[in-house]
């Protein structure tokens, strides 16, 4: 039988690490899409375009996404949401919350103390760029 590739959440912050990297510098989310599949929602990646500045960001941006799996918002992620009421600053991070729940992936950011009480798990990206 195959082992199965480990999945993971990319939250917006890695994924703008990785568009501001300098050429040849190995960024996480590199690291991370070679031992396993990427995951984003549709929520980071209108992050990254509602902040893409002019066409040339815009194109970065879109590359950037062909490389990941984006994950919709289903209504059953609204099902969940008030597990993650007082455990997170807003509906934003609950809704990640609950995607990362509902698929079963952990939620790879930087910003490990938004997400500490959400029950959710989080790898911080040092963990994974260190090996550990």
């Amino acid at each position: 039988m195959e082992n199965k590739k480990p999945e993971y959440l990319i939250e917006t912050d890695i994924l703008i690490e990785y568009l501001e990297s300098d050429a040849g510098e190995r960024t996480a989310l590199e690291m991370l899409m070679e031992r396993g599949l990427c995951f984003t929602t549709v929520i980071n990646s209108a992050e990254l375009f509602f902040n893409a500045n002019n066409e040339t960001r815009n194109e970065a941006v879109k590359r950037l996404l062909t490389s990941l799996k984006v994950l919709g918002l289903n209504s059953r992620y609204s099902l969940n949401i008030s597990k993650f009421f007082n455990k997170v600053a807003g509906v934003r991070e609950a809704l990640i919350c609950s995607v990362a729940l509902n698929n079963n992936l952990p939620l790879v950011t930087r910003q490990k103390e938004k997400y500490l009480k959400s029950g959710v798990e989080i790898i911080d990206p040092e963990e994974i760029k260190t090996g550990r």
